[in-house]
């Protein structure tokens, strides 16, 4: 296997025990699971509110809005329609938001460039992509952070989140953790279309299981 994403992660827990193994094995040739629910298909919101993140501007989010509505004529799709009103759903939520309550007071993007997106947990490659990553001062001591946008049309729920938030903590840690600390709150996963929020900091006040390890664990067992 040269990686696995954390959504395939997801989808492996909700087969049955039977179907589990194929899936695995799917995945171990490349061949791609595609949904409706996959990155491609949020591609217009998610990168509106990466680029909101990165200019701390919510402006990106309306003139994504202003863009998609130009798109809509009489000669697309049904499909096609479902896809840009579901976008513009996720926008909607988020074209007044104080981008504050994520965010430190000031922050420096950081580049993802060189960095590892892909990190071996329990010995299994996994791809951790998170939206925007930062750096930021507190108490005269240099921190980092990171946002991770992410959306499923059938919805994730919060153990799942937990699941992305746990991967953003390693994938931190293991890119940062000469100059930096981690800081677990602002170590942040949002579910943009079911409008759920999760940091890592919830994970270790216990308020969201560790379910991401034993999973890996499972797919060890599989592989």
């Amino acid at each position: 296997m040269k990686k696995i994403s954390i959504n395939n992660i997801i989808k492996l827990r909700l087969k049955s025990d039977k179907s589990q193994k194929g899936f695995l094995n799917s995945i171990s040739k490349d061949v791609e699971i595609k949904s409706e629910g996959g990155g491609n298909y949020w591609i217009r919101s998610l990168s509106a509110m990466n680029n909101a993140i990165k200019l701390n501007s919510t402006d990106p989010i309306k003139d994504k809005i202003t863009e998609l509505l130009g798109l809509f004529v009489p000669s697309l799709t049904n499909q096609t329609k479902d896809m840009y009103q579901r976008n513009l759903n996720i926008l909607y939520n988020y074209e007044d938001f104080d981008l504050s309550k994520w965010l430190p007071d000031n922050y420096d993007i950081v580049s993802k460039t060189n960095k590892k997106s892909i990190i071996y947990i329990e010995t299994i490659p996994v791809q951790i992509t998170p939206s925007q990553i930062y750096t930021f001062e507190k108490d005269r001591k240099q921190y980092v952070g990171a946002i991770w946008f992410v959306a499923k049309l059938e919805g994730y729920n919060i153990s799942e989140l937990g699941m992305f938030a746990e991967a953003l903590f390693i994938y931190l840690s293991n890119n940062f953790d000469q100059n930096f600390t981690v800081f677990s709150q602002n170590c942040f996963v949002v579910d943009v279309l079911g409008k759920q929020e999760v940091s890592y900091q919830d994970l270790i006040d216990d308020k969201i299981p560790k379910i991401l390890k034993p999973t890996l664990e499972l797919i060890k067992k599989l592989s």
